[in-house]
């Protein structure tokens, strides 16, 4: 039988890949050293296979089949925006059919992908974690950003069904749970009911599935530009700071965030966190250590949160 022995949690940017590794005091650092902790918290674990939930931005999950959740279960690819990984990645296919059929005894429907493109919404955590990328994955894209959303206790409550899942499956001894996303930040809308954006960007959040690769070398541009000048952007340092000391006396806090308080505080990018309950339900036990640095020039808020403590490393 499988068993899930570890999570970790962490957000991402577009603009983290989009530039050098910055140099030890330099904004970003701080976050980038703690993931390499987590990255070696992954190692001891010894996983033979990794469950990661993660959001899409526009380039798998698109208004003309919105699902909440959607498990990739027999070819994953990754698209390779922002220089994450791109081409096909291991499938831990016999995994993510049982996880699949786990989770709708359970009384969950999620969508099945037999052919899942994935964005650095789930690659750029992958591959910081697991560079060689060697470990088979379970891709599960939680719609994160196109409402209407799953709520966090739906979130909270299907990651939960996907550890039992796990537990009653074979073939892969050792899982850990990994979500990818927030913390607070204020990205670009992909929202199909937001009045500010244009009537352009709302055909392509609807009928963009085609498009992907013809608009992706504009999006990359436009990154890369904000990644080459001065980019600053909103982080609510103190709302993700406290919800991080929440986490480490009770994860289940993940359940009761309520999603319109949560865009409120710290921006529609603070939805993904969405994954991170997932992951942490799917878990099931405590959050030994978390790490955070507010780095506005990647206009996110980056956290890191995990069940066990690296070596040396304050909890």
């Amino acid at each position: 039988m499988a068993q899930v022995v570890g999570t970790i949690s962490l957000s991402h940017s577009p603009l983290w890949n989009l530039a050098p590794d910055p140099a030890t005091g330099e904004p970003g650092a701080e976050f980038v050293e703690s993931v390499e902790h987590a990255r070696g918290i992954l190692d001891s674990l010894r996983p033979d296979a990794v469950v990661i939930f993660g959001p899409d931005h526009a380039r798998s999950v698109f208004y003309d089949l919105l699902p909440p959740f959607t498990i990739g279960i027999e070819r994953v690819e990754g698209v390779g925006d922002y220089c994450t990984p791109k081409g096909e990645l291991p499938l831990a296919t016999g995994l993510a059919k049982a996880i699949f059929e786990g989770v709708t005894k359970r009384g969950f429907d999620p969508a099945i992908s037999l052919d899942m493109r994935i964005d650095h919404g789930l690659t750029q955590v992958y591959a910081r974690l697991v560079p060689h990328l060697d470990i088979p994955i379970v891709p599960v894209i939680v719609n994160s950003g196109c409402p209407p959303l799953p709520s966090f206790e739906r979130s909270y409550d299907f990651g939960n069904a996907v550890g039992e899942a796990i537990a009653e499956s074979t073939g892969f001894e050792r899982v850990v749970t990994i979500g990818s996303g927030g913390m607070s930040h204020w990205p670009a809308s992909i929202d199909a009911y937001d009045e500010t954006i244009t009537p352009e960007w709302r055909d392509f959040l609807i009928h963009g599935r085609p498009r992907v690769d013809e608009v992706e070398a504009g999006r990359v541009a436009r990154a890369q530009a904000l990644a080459d000048g001065n980019a600053t952007g909103e982080v609510a340092d103190g709302w993700d700071t406290a919800l991080l000391r929440r986490l480490a006396a009770d994860p289940a806090t993940l359940r009761t965030l309520d999603g319109e308080d949560v865009v409120g505080l710290a921006g529609p990018g603070a939805c993904e966190l969405r994954t991170w309950a997932a992951a942490s339900a799917a878990w099931g036990g405590e959050l030994a250590w978390t790490a955070y640095e507010s780095v506005p020039k990647w206009i996110t808020g980056m956290g890191v949160v995990a069940s066990l403590a690296p070596v040396k490393a304050a909890i």
